[in-house]
């Protein structure tokens, strides 16, 4: 994987956030807002729960392309879902493929949906573990999954990353980061010092350019323990709206 030198000193904006971009991010504040307007005066389900009564009743049994089409289908005709998305979630699954990783992390699973695409391209031998704060939205993945046919190499926990990650005795060969945004840079370097990347480890980290993660990418691009490559894409369930990931190879230095 190869960086620009030049890009390594400091990070740059890939995009430039144009007008039919500003009102696709006010359009998906608007159904935010909607949304959490309906579901405090009970007009409608929360959002997570009728994605989940849709998996429940349209999927297939052990069938993980089911499963993701149905959360697909609600992201793009009823309201946004904060997943990975169709676009950016085969870049993970070619990531995941291509490190030839056997021991992942997973930062944030909300509905379980990157969990999913992770999973159903990992061997008998290998595994991944998945940390959610959120409970609620943690049973409904772990439900996701066992639709999906594929908990057998998941191992879910529930809690803060921050407090989750000084506790971990395994290395980790990719990691996906898709939680809290002001966490992104924290966790890594906790990673870092804990001591749970293996060399030449993945670091997949989504949604860089809609939250204008500089601290991160400034991170990843100029530090000498990894080399890094941006790849532009759309906004998850978005064909307007600029979004980004970062890939990063971790060199361990010792």
């Amino acid at each position: 994987m190869k960086n620009n030198q030049s890009e390594r000193k400091k990070s740059s904006i890939p995009f430039r956030i144009n007008r039919k971009s500003f009102f696709g991010v006010i359009s998906l504040v608007f159904q935010e807002l909607i949304e959490t307007i309906f579901t405090k005066f009970k007009i409608k389900l929360p959002k997570e729960e009728e994605v989940l009564n849709l998996v429940r009743n349209k999927s297939k049994l052990c069938d993980p392309d089911s499963v993701l089409e149905v959360i697909d289908n609600y992201a793009y005709r009823k309201t946004f879902l904060m997943n990975i998305g169709d676009e950016k979630g085969q870049l993970l699954e070619n990531a995941i493929i291509d490190s030839k990783a056997n021991n992942i992390l997973e930062l944030g699973v909300y509905l379980g949906y990157s969990t999913i695409r992770i999973l159903r391209n990992l061997d008998n031998r290998s595994k991944l573990t998945s940390i959610e704060s959120n409970k609620k939205f943690a049973d409904i993945a772990l439900e996701h999954v066992k639709i999906a046919g594929l908990s057998e190499n998941h191992k879910l926990i529930i809690g803060k990353s921050n407090e989750v990650i000084p506790n971990l005795n395994e290395k980790y060969d990719f990691i996906f980061i898709d939680h809290w945004k002001e966490l992104y840079l924290q966790d890594l370097k906790a990673l870092e010092e804990n001591n749970l990347l293996k060399n030449n480890a993945w670091v997949f980290a989504d949604n860089v350019i809609l939250f204008n993660l500089e601290d991160y990418l400034d991170y990843v691009r100029s530090s000498s323990k990894y080399n890094s490559k941006f790849v532009p894409t759309k906004r998850e369930y978005s064909k307007s709206h600029p979004d980004g990931v970062e890939i990063s190879v971790y060199k361990d230095e010792v």
